[in-house]
């Protein structure tokens, strides 16, 4: 039985979210692969029975993610390549949760201080030297006249990250590592928008663990988030 055949139908009061949930099911099940073709917007319609502009809205909510590609006059597909995060239900669901910025915000804010706060336990010498060398590269990046905003990112990502490793809990981690791509959209925002705050804020964040007061890495991550947040709110908020 082939996918289409196997769709049933699921009424008309159905909307985009049931269609894209229905459409990720499979993926997750393994009834559809990369690289598979869905049935057209008109044919997925039909069988669902519900309109096509609810089809349509829910193939748009995968293609954003990168789960569906459109190949221009032979149709959609799922995307060949894929991150495994992307398939996650977990993530999927954040993706899709019409949550705020607040909301989005708050999450990051208490995955960063929750790492901070493990890590100042754990961190050494070495850890500390990592941050440092990882924060230069991105102050180097951000002084240049001609900036790669990719590479920016990926600086600023990797210092967070690291952050993270540090913590030395593998079940946050394992959390942290599929969801923290969320922000990206963000962070990338404000990166680009002022290089030099993401590296001010890590320098301030470095300078709170060398002390080793938890009170004042505390109040340091806060006023580093703060500081993020107002940036993204400037420039048009979180999107994910």
């Amino acid at each position: 039985m082939n996918f289409h055949d196997a769709l049933p139908k699921i009424g008309r009061q159905s909307i985009s979210f049931l269609i894209k949930d229905l459409i990720t099911g499979y993926l997750l099940s393994g009834a559809l692969k990369p690289g598979d073709k869905l049935p057209t917007e008109v044919a997925l319609a039909q069988k669902l029975g519900v309109g096509r502009n609810s089809v349509r809205e829910a193939l748009k909510m995968l293609s954003s993610i990168g789960v569906l590609e459109v190949r221009k006059g032979a149709g959609t597909f799922i995307a060949k390549r894929m991150k495994p995060s992307i398939l996650n239900p977990l993530i999927l669901s954040l993706v899709f949760e019409q949550g705020t910025s607040k909301e989005f915000i708050e999450l990051r804010l208490l995955l960063e201080i929750g790492s901070a706060e493990l890590a100042l336990a754990k961190i050494t010498a070495g850890d500390l030297e990592r941050l440092e060398q990882l924060n230069l590269k991105l102050k180097k990046e951000g002084n240049k006249k001609e900036r790669n905003p990719k590479k920016l990112l990926e600086l600023d990502i990797a210092f967070h990250i690291e952050l993270h490793r540090i913590a030395g809990n593998k079940l946050l981690f394992k959390l942290v590592e599929p969801i923290y791509p969320l922000f990206f959209a963000s962070i990338k925002k404000t990166v680009e928008t002022d290089p030099q705050l993401a590296y001010r804020n890590h320098q301030i964040v470095i300078d709170a663990f060398r002390r080793g007061d938890i009170e004042l890495i505390r109040s340091k991550m806060k006023e580093s988030m703060k500081k993020w947040m107002d940036t993204v709110h400037e420039t048009g908020g979180v999107s994910v």
